[in-house]
């Protein structure tokens, strides 16, 4: 028997362009999968990020707006810190917070040489400026940085205030006043 090489070398470029062609979809239709495939998980993982990060916003929300109630509820009156609504401050802080902002204001009424003295109070909610920051647990710490407006005695006293607010459940639990310095 002889062979035709011509029809030979057709008959094995064939069979060997067959199998290239079946290999090379089989890795098409594996690529594709795993593609889907990550897709898919790139997917699922943006979605938990998405509700995490939403979480973390509402939390931040609700907690920003815990820190402005408390400023305004604490740092605007009209004659003296004895109008501050404590029922609000209870609310919105824990036990020792109330107790340290009773005691404060028991302090500052009793150095007043006179009675009579007309104290006024503002701070105005859109200036206060809050930064959020690392914190551990469940607590959520905040730089908190606050223009107060005084009149004392007709003077006029403008400051602001920076102190580390601390919130657990929706509670301010700790309270520090600190001192930044200047640019």
């Amino acid at each position: 028997m002889t062979f035709d090489k011509v029809k030979t070398s057709l008959f094995v470029s064939t069979i060997l362009l067959l199998v290239i062609s079946i290999v090379l979809g089989i890795a098409t239709v594996r690529q594709s999968n795993q593609k889907r495939h990550l897709q898919n998980k790139l997917n699922a993982t943006q979605k938990d990020l998405d509700s995490i990060k939403s979480k973390q916003d509402t939390t931040q929300n609700k907690a920003e707006k815990i820190i402005k109630e408390f400023y305004k509820t604490v740092y605007n009156y009209d004659k003296s810190q004895k109008e501050i609504s404590m029922t609000t401050v209870k609310e919105l802080a824990t036990d020792n917070i109330y107790k340290e902002l009773q005691n404060e204001i028991n302090v500052n009424n009793s150095y007043s040489p006179q009675q009579n003295i007309i104290q006024k109070s503002t701070v105005k909610e859109n200036e206060i400026k809050i930064l959020a920051y690392a914190s551990s647990g469940n607590s959520l710490q905040y730089l908190v940085t606050a223009p107060i407006y005084q009149v004392f005695n007709g003077t006029k006293n403008n400051f602001e205030i920076n102190q580390i607010i601390q919130i657990e459940n929706q509670k301010i639990t700790k309270r520090t006043t600190i001192k930044l310095g200047q640019e």
